[in-house]
């Protein structure tokens, strides 16, 4: 089950990274779809990618209707282009195989386990899978799962060398 999982995964970790050398291709060929809006307080370049952020920065009237639009032209050409690229092919795949991951990880966690070794398969996935970020390792609970596992692993390891 654990040999499934781990194939779900390099899958989606290889869409990723097609879909990144997509995207990277198609940003040497245009920007993504934004539309400049007044400097900041400081100065500062600032840029709006959404209607909504064209809405708060800017007062009602002609000048928002005509960067609206504008990021709606920018918007469709990267769409467009996107298609053309298999860019959107590759994010639907994506998506499945990311869902296929975690329901790969929910049938592994709720099988039993039997062996340490199976356990610290169990722990790996939950870690892999549930984690929130590379900086939640450092905040409980999933530091102590982490250390949980580290001492799975030296309980395995012993049980495996008979000693």
């Amino acid at each position: 089950m654990f040999a499934e999982f781990q194939e779900l995964v390099d899958r989606h970790e290889a869409v990723l990274a097609c879909c990144d050398r997509i995207e990277a291709t198609l940003l040497t060929q245009m920007d993504y779809p934004r539309v400049p809006l007044p400097p900041d307080w400081d100065e500062s370049h600032r840029y709006a990618g959404d209607a909504g952020t064209i809405a708060r920065v800017i007062s009602s009237g002609r000048h928002r209707r005509r960067l609206q639009r504008v990021l709606q032209r920018r918007q469709q050409r990267w769409d467009e282009a996107a298609d053309q690229a298999g860019l959107t092919a590759a994010q639907e795949c994506e998506v499945a195989l990311d869902r296929a991951v975690l329901d790969g990880a929910d049938g592994l966690l709720a099988t039993p386990a039997r062996t340490y070794d199976a356990v610290v398969l169990k722990l790996v996935v939950l870690l892999s899978t549930r984690e929130p970020g590379p900086h939640a390792g450092t905040t409980p609970p999933w530091r102590e799962l982490r250390l949980i596992l580290v001492d799975l692993r030296g309980l395995a390891d012993r049980g495996s060398t008979g000693s």
